[in-house]
């Protein structure tokens, strides 16, 4: 009983200090364009285009607005730089008249902006995104300061953006690296890629891998989410575990990438490339290994001296052409030899009949 009270003091204490209402709103992209902005402009010009954001909340909601560069996650994947980030291309070629607006219950507003290149930007791509911050405005007290007790509730939702300035297009794209580390302890082995766009165009890295050897596997082929490479970038050292990794075996890791460049007027990927690399994956333990080999060894040197053997035996013995009446123990016996080895050195099957007026080959009598 008295777990249960405390249990129930701890979720009140909770609902008192917890924000009444969280910022819940869409943003999508202004007519005639749908799930992104694909824009061409050339250097010094500009057009004009709108996000549309809807409140989809109960309360309202103050948004800002605003642009900022691309950039890549840790795994590769398009993302953008904070607000706080050094702008270079989109994050200051994008200018809204009004930048923080607030947006009442189950309302919807269209905000314009601006995107101008300047006239001395380089021919290429560029990638970014409009980003839109939202928080419910019920959170802030009478006299404009958060309320006692409150928790920030900012949310940020971007639509990706991509400008092509007219010029040539210089595809450049290195695949810098490619390896593998095992199990330690109890981390998780892991293939590693690194990526380099020296060009101007933005990249689709496509990376997957392929797995074959011994013992066999379940699961063979290993796939990263698709990669954005901005123009001048690099990533490096991007992970792909390999979760059901056994204890123990033999593998070859044949890993495939594709390069496309992401054509921005159609949305779409070009002029794609794929290259492959290998590398060799023991993951069998060194005692193990030294005694699998050992036990090779052994066999080998087994099957040498039985083969020399058998040879020396072939070439000191005699032939001799068989009779009716005997058989492999009878000879075996009379010539003081094991029936066994008789049969080795004639090559003779089961069940070991002999028939007359065939010639095998006899030790000499001792």
């Amino acid at each position: 009983m008295k777990k249960i009270l405390t249990t129930i003091a701890a979720l009140s204490l909770f609902l008192t200090l917890a924000p009444t209402a969280l910022a819940e709103f869409s943003v999508v992209p202004g007519p005639p364009h749908e799930r992104q902005f694909n824009f061409e402009i050339a250097p010094g010009e500009s057009i004009e285009s709108s996000i549309v954001v809807r409140n989809l909340g109960r309360d309202a909601i103050t948004v800002e607005t605003y642009s900022a560069d691309g950039t890549n996650s840790s795994q590769g994947t398009f993302a953008l730089t904070s607000k706080s980030h050094d702008q270079q291309f989109l994050g200051t070629w994008v200018t809204f008249e009004n930048p923080q607006t607030t947006i009442e219950a189950q309302g919807e507003i269209q905000i314009p902006f601006t995107l101008s290149v300047p006239a001395n930007a380089t021919p290429g791509n560029y990638g970014g995104g409009i980003a839109v911050e939202a928080s419910s405005a019920e959170l802030k007290g009478d006299d404009g300061l958060s309320a006692p007790g409150a928790v920030s509730t900012n949310a940020r939702i971007y639509i990706r953006t991509f400008v092509s300035v007219p010029g040539e297009a210089v595809n450049d794209y290195s695949w810098e690296n490619f390896s593998f580390n095992g199990k330690t302890n109890n981390n998780r082995s892991q293939f590693h890629f690194s990526f380099k766009n020296n060009g101007n165009t933005i990249a689709i890295v496509e990376p997957k891998i392929t797995l074959a050897g011994f013992p066999f596997l379940e699961k063979s082929e290993l796939t990263l989410p698709q990669i954005t490479l901005q123009p001048g970038t690099e990533l490096n050292d991007i992970e792909l575990r390999w979760d059901d990794q056994p204890s123990f075996g033999y593998y070859m890791a044949t890993a495939s990438v594709t390069f496309s460049e992401f054509n921005i007027a159609s949305d779409q990927k070009i002029n794609s490339s794929t290259q492959t690399r290998q590398i060799g994956i023991n993951l069998t333990p060194w005692y193990i290994t030294v005694i699998l080999l050992g036990v090779v060894i052994f066999l080998v040197g087994w099957a040498i001296h039985h083969h020399t053997t058998m040879k020396k035996l072939r070439a000191e013995w005699k032939s001799y052409k068989t009779k009716q009446e005997d058989s492999v123990t009878s000879l075996a016996k009379e010539y003081g030899v094991e029936w066994k080895q008789l049969a080795k050195v004639n090559r003779l099957k089961k069940p070991y009949t002999l028939k007359a007026g065939t010639t095998i080959l006899v030790p000499p009598k001792k």
